[in-house]
Formats: C-alpha cells, sequence, structure tokens
C-alpha cells in the first residue's frame, strides 16, 4: 500500500531529526578536551604586545560569539529566500466516527462551521498541498534585503568586538608595563630606605637623632613594603586577565615584559568619522529599520497566492481495514487567492508608527555615538598633549637629579655629608623616574589607542 509506504518514510524522517544531538554532545566533549589542554600549557615567561594580541584575536571569546552571529544571521537570508519557492504539504488523517441516532432519522447537521457527521463510519485521507506566492507587493524582497542587511551587520559587530579587544589588551599590556616597572624601581627605593633606616638606628644608638625621626624613617619603610605588595597584586590580577584574553598560563613571578613600539602616527590627523566601524554598524540598523517600515506599509497591499490539492480518500462503516481498502483518488482542485487586509483593529498601523518612530530614535542613538567617539578622541588627544608635556619636565628632571646624584655621592665620599643624604637623593631620582616611564608608557599606550580607534 501506498500509504504504508509514505508512513514508513515518515518515521524514517522523525528519527532523523535527532541526529544532530549528538554531533552537539560530539562538540562539547571536544570544547572540555580543549579546556583541559589548556589547564595543562606550559608556563609563558616572556611577553610581547603583538604576540598575545596575535593570540588573543584567536582564543577571544567575544571573536567566536560573533563568528556564530554572522552564521546564525546567514540563515535568516536561507529562511528569507524559502518565500520564492513553492510550498510543498502532505497531510495524512484516519478517524471513526460513531453515531447514536437513527439513520433514518438523522439529517445533516451544520452550525457555524462545524458540520455533524450522521453516519456511523471509519475513513481515511491522504492529501497533498502545492501552494505559491504568487505577488506580494515586495514583501518578501523585503524581508530578504532585510537578512542581507543583518549579515552585514553582523560582520561590523565583529570588527567592533576586534577593535574593542585591541583596546583592553592594550590597556592591560600597559598596565602590567607600568607595574612591573614601578616594582622594580620601589624595590630599589625600599633597599636605600633600608640603609637609612639602619643608619638611622645608629645614629639613634649615638643620641644624635630623636625617636621621632627613626620612627618616620621606619614608616617610610613599611609605606614602601606595603606599596610593593599591592603593586605585586594588581600585576598578578593583570596577567590573570592577560591569561583570560590569550589562554595562555603566564609566570607572573618571572615575567619578561617587551616594551611598547610607538606607532608612526600623527594623532592629530582629521579621519572621516563616517568610515568608522560605529557609524556604518547605525547606518546598518537604520537601513534595516527603514525596510521594516516599507514592509509594515505594504501589509495594506493584497497577496496573490495560487495553490493546487489532490486527495485521496477511503472509508467504510464497518471495518477500519476496509476503510484502508477502499482507498482511491477523491479529487484535485487548482485554484488562486487575492487575501486583502479590510480592517485590522488599527494593528498595522501601530506598527508603522512604532517602526517610523525607532527609525528616528536610531537616528538619535547614531548622532549621540559618533559624538561619543569624537569627544572620546578629544580627551585622549588632550590627555596626550598634557602626557608628552609632563615626560619632557620629568625627562629634565631626571638629568638634574643624575648630575645632583652625582654631586652627593662626591659629597658623601669626601665625607662631607653622610650617605644618609646621598640615599635620599638617589631615592628622589628613582621616584622622578616612575613618574617619568609612567607618562611614557601611558603616552604610547593613548597613541596606539588613537590608532586603533581611528584606523578604518
Amino acid at each position: 500500500m501506498n500509504f504504508y509506504k509514505y508512513f514508513i518514510l515518515f518515521l524514517i524522517a522523525l528519527f532523523s531529526l535527532h541526529i544532530p544531538s549528538y554531533a552537539i554532545n560530539e562538540i562539547e566533549l571536544n570544547d572540555n578536551q580543549n579546556a583541559d589542554t589548556e589547564s595543562n600549557r606550559p608556563l609563558v615567561s616572556s611577553i610581547s604586545f603583538d604576540d598575545v594580541l596575535k593570540k588573543a584575536e584567536s582564543h577571544s571569546y567575544d571573536l567566536k560569539i560573533a563568528d556564530f552571529n554572522i552564521l546564525i544571521s546567514k540563515q535568516d537570508i536561507r529562511s528569507s529566500r524559502s518565500e520564492y519557492f513553492p510550498k510543498l504539504n502532505v497531510s495524512a488523517g484516519t478517524e471513526y466516527t460513531k453515531n447514536f441516532r437513527d439513520i433514518n432519522e438523522t439529517t445533516i447537521m451544520s452550525i457555524g462551521d462545524a458540520f455533524i457527521n450522521p453516519y456511523t463510519r471509519y475513513q481515511s485521507v491522504f492529501g497533498i498541498t502545492l501552494s505559491y506566492n504568487v505577488f506580494d507587493f515586495g514583501v518578501r524582497k523585503g524581508r530578504m534585503d532585510i537578512a542581507k542587511e543583518d549579515v552585514k551587520l553582523k560582520e561590523l559587530e565583529e570588527q567592533q568586538q576586534l577593535q574593542e579587544l585591541n583596546l583592553n589588551l592594550l590597556d592591560n599590556y600597559s598596565k602590567i608595563l607600568i607595574t612591573g616597572i614601578q616594582i622594580e624601581l620601589n624595590k630599589q627605593i625600599l633597599e636605600l630606605a633600608e640603609k637609612n633606616l639602619e643608619l638611622k638606628k645608629r645614629l639613634r644608638d649615638a643620641q644624635e637623632i630623636s625617636s621621632t625621626e627613626l620612627n618616620d624613617q621606619q614608616t617610610e619603610v613599611n609605606v614602601l613594603q606595603s606599596r610593593i605588595m599591592e603593586l605585586y597584586q594588581i600585576f598578578a590580577e593583570s596577567v590573570n586577565w592577560l591569561s583570560f584574553y590569550t589562554g595562555e598560563n603566564y609566570n607572573a613571578e618571572n615575567l619578561t615584559i617587551d616594551e611598547l613600539k610607538k606607532p608612526d602616527f600623527n594623532v592629530m590627523e582629521f579621519k572621516d568619522y563616517t568610515k568608522s566601524i560605529i557609524w556604518q554598524i547605525h547606518e546598518k540598523n537604520l537601513k534595516k529599520k527603514e525596510l521594516e517600515v516599507k514592509i509594515a506599509k505594504r501589509n495594506y497591499l493584497p497577496k496573490v497566492t495560487a495553490y493546487s490539492r489532490y486527495y485521496v480518500y477511503g472509508s467504510d462503516h464497518s471495518s477500519y481495514p476496509k476503510a484502508f481498502s477502499s482507498i482511491e483518488p477523491s479529487n484535485f482542485t487548482v485554484g488562486g487567492s487575492i487575501n486583502m487586509p479590510v480592517f485590522d483593529g488599527f494593528q498595522n498601523s501601530a506598527n508603522v508608527r512604532k517602526a517610523e518612530l525607532e527609525y528616528k530614535q536610531l537616528q538619535i542613538e547614531r548622532d549621540k555615538a559618533i559624538a561619543e567617539l569624537m569627544t572620546r578622541l578629544a580627551v585622549m588627544r588632550s590627555n596626550l598633549m598634557y602626557l608628552d608635556e609632563q615626560t619632557q619636565a620629568n625627562t629634565m628632571a631626571v638629568d638634574e637629579l643624575k648630575e645632583k646624584v652625582k654631586s652627593l655621592t662626591k659629597l658623601s665620599n669626601k665625607k662631607v655629608i653622610s650617605p644618609i643624604e646621598e640615599n635620599e637623593g638617589k631615592i628622589e631620582l628613582l621616584q622622578r623616574q616612575i613618574e617619568l616611564e609612567k607618562n611614557r608608557i601611558t603616552a604610547i599606550a593613548i597613541t596606539k589607542g588613537i590608532q586603533i580607534l581611528t584606523d578604518y
């Protein structure tokens, strides 16, 4: 029987729907294996910004999510394209009706759309329906265009995620670099402060200084020790975040950090903001919303559909198997229809107005995003100018202090001044070098940040 053949094919298709679950489990297993592999990776002892950026781009969770968003949005194109193909539906049904009234006294009854079958019988039907959207005034084309724009939007959002990854990694790397330098220089300062503490203890024993002066020196040493511990904590935290970005394990106790290279880039150069990623993203959102407005307005127009149906029917008053054996072609229908909404309680009117308002809202959001971008760049350039001035001032101060330390060393060697004064001069020099390095590295990071934001 043809009906049984179709029924078996239906069961095979239903069973095949469960196959993807095994593939998902296999993917999850592979992901767990990858996680175990990453946790057992050896410690990395040397890093450079270009190297960690390359690893972060291949490891980034956000970029992987963005890739899936692109793949998912491409499925919307496939879904929209399906509207250009005819729809084929297959239906099958079987039922038993028992009439409790005398058939001679029974008449066919209907109330509204409900029809009461006056006969006791078994019946089965198998039908095929073919339908096609002939014309809908561009609604399906509009949906296809929205799906295509959404794919482009997701691609731009992936570029934005990459840009944010660059900026976050730059901030994290510069923080590690600055903190590492601060730790090394503060350790040198601590060493000099501890020497002064020993010298002042001797002076206090000789009653040449007061206990207050000795206590002040001890407090200075304690503050430096606490500061170094705090810097180690900041350093370890920053290295942990670096591991999050790259998936690598780092030897925080013995980590060599390469310098940031200052880019050959004019930070004051004007760029057309309409080519920026943020502008393009908002333009795509506006384009999608504009298409949604057009589709909503065209829902007022009719839709032309063509269709055909073919039914195979069988019935019997006393036996279910006989109802199957009597299945034979019943009827074939070809037709067309025009469906046009006349009144929907102003629902579509509200949808059109909503889409128009959302379009205007998106325009304001775009202008706000560009204003924020330009303000952000202006603040970064202003900070960069300030840091350049500070760097020049600190460079001059470091040079002067170096000469001062040379003089203090000579005087100390000649016993004109005490070693304490020489050490205090060296401490002052190291403190100024800390400020110089912070300003220098921060200035390079800001320059690279401006390049990242304007490199479009």
